[in-house]
Order: C-alpha cells, then structure tokens, then sequence
C-alpha cells in the first residue's frame, strides 16, 4: 500500500501560475498508471471535530465545499465532488467501536478537493473524508489503523491521501515577509528521509521550539492518521518549496 501527504496551500493556487498545480497532476498521473485506485481516503485539516469522536461522512455523494471567503470571486467558479465509497465508510465505522462515527453535514473542503481536482480530473475514484481531532497523535494513528483494517476487509485498492502544510504561519503570509524555508520544515524532512516515523510521531515533545514556530496546519494529525493506515518503511520527498512568507509546500510519498 502506499500513502501522500501533500500540501494544499492557499486557494488562489487555483488562479495562480504555480508549479505546485503541475506537481499535483504529475503525482495522480503516476498513481493512475501504477495502482488505479478505486478509492481515496482523505484526511484534511479543515474537517475538524471538536468533540474528541472522528466523524466519517456517509452521503453517496461529497459536495465540494468553497470554506475560504474574501477571495477573488474567480475562486467561487472551481469545486470537486466525488463518489462516496459508502460500504468502505461503514466498515469503518463498524470496526472501530464508537471512536469514529458517521455524518453527514460536511461534504470535501478546500484541504480535501483542491488536491483531488488536480491529482484525478477525469475518471474519478471514490472518495472517502474523515475528520481530525484536537486528541493526540496516537489516537490519530490508531484512526489510521482502524482504516487499514476495514480497507483490508473488503480488499479495497485504496490510497490515502493527508493534506496540510508543516508550517502555517498566516501572520507571516499576511504581513508580506520575505518567504523561506523554516528549521521545523528540515526537521520533518530529514526524519522521513532518514526513516525516523517514530520521532514524526514525536516530533512536536522532541522540538518544540520548532515546531511552535511553525504551527503545522492542523497539528499535523492528518499526518499521523496517515503513518498509522499505512506504517510505512520509507518515505520519499517528492516536492518542497515556500511559495508565500509563512506557508511550506510539502509532498511525500510514503510505502509499506
């Protein structure tokens, strides 16, 4: 099985000339070809619950949701939706005794779709959106593991797919200071290509200065979520860069 964790970024990516766009549908034309996935699970930092219970959503269909506002009105004119993998969200459910539920007032975010429109335009897989909490990363990887289990129940060919940025400093963004690569960002780096996943796990006791610094977008627990579907062996970068002060660009490519 194989796994991604790749960064969203701001939503006028979608209007810009931006290489990350071009990076986006290199990475689903390779997933296409080598694996062909049925489904997608997708963990974005901006499906939160803030009850402590992950929620799964169960309509058969995922609504784009357009959550950024202010924005140029060109933005409003782009949405992805997809297929829901329905039978995979309900073995989810099933085996994971009450820690994750089923819900249906959210659909797939801006963290969630802006990705998918450009990794799978066309023939679309399934889709299956779980939410994040403020719990721990363990209790995150636990989610991922639970995940895996109900994929490998119905011998689902399923990726996932966590998006959310290591450093997402928007006062920064905002303040139009000059962009550069942030210690937090090496720190990640140099620990997937090292094969260190136990310290990712860590990473936030093991440097929090750093990581403080940084304040990765949703505390990195989709992340986490990933590294317990997936306990990969090796994880590779695939892209970096800083295309606006205070917001990193991060792609890696993890497999078992």
């Amino acid at each position: 099985m194989i796994g991604f964790f790749i960064s969203h970024g701001s939503p006028t990516i979608l209007i810009e000339e931006n290489k990350w766009k071009d990076l986006l549908k290199e990475i689903g034309k390779e997933i296409k070809e080598k694996y062909n996935p049925e489904t997608i699970i997708v963990s974005s930092p901006h499906f939160i619950s803030w009850t402590g219970i992950h929620y799964i959503e169960k309509t058969e269909k995922l609504e784009c949701i357009q959550d950024y506002y202010g924005f140029p009105e060109e933005l409003y004119r782009y949405c992805y939706d997809a297929e829901n993998d329905v039978e995979l969200v309900k073995e989810i459910v099933n085996l994971s005794n009450g820690i994750i539920k089923e819900d249906d007032k959210w659909g797939l975010d801006h963290g969630a779709w802006i990705p998918l429109y450009y990794m799978f335009p066309k023939d679309k897989p399934k889709v299956v959106t779980i939410s994040i909490t403020e719990n721990s990363p363990e209790d995150h990887y636990k989610v991922g593991e639970i995940i895996r289990r109900a994929v490998e129940k119905l011998n689902r060919n399923a990726i996932f797919l966590a998006t959310g940025s290591p450093t997402h400093r928007l006062d920064l963004f905002y303040f139009k200071i000059k962009p550069k690569p942030s210690k937090f960002d090496m720190i990640l780096i140099d620990l997937v290509k090292n094969g260190n996943f136990n310290d990712i796990l860590r990473i936030k006791e093991l440097y929090p200065k750093e990581y403080e610094a940084a304040m990765p977008e949703g505390d990195l627990n989709t992340l986490y979520m990933l590294l317990g579907y997936l306990k990969p062996k090796k994880g590779e970068i695939l892209g970096y860069e800083v295309p606006w002060a205070g917001v990193s660009m991060l792609a890696i490519g993890f497999y078992d």
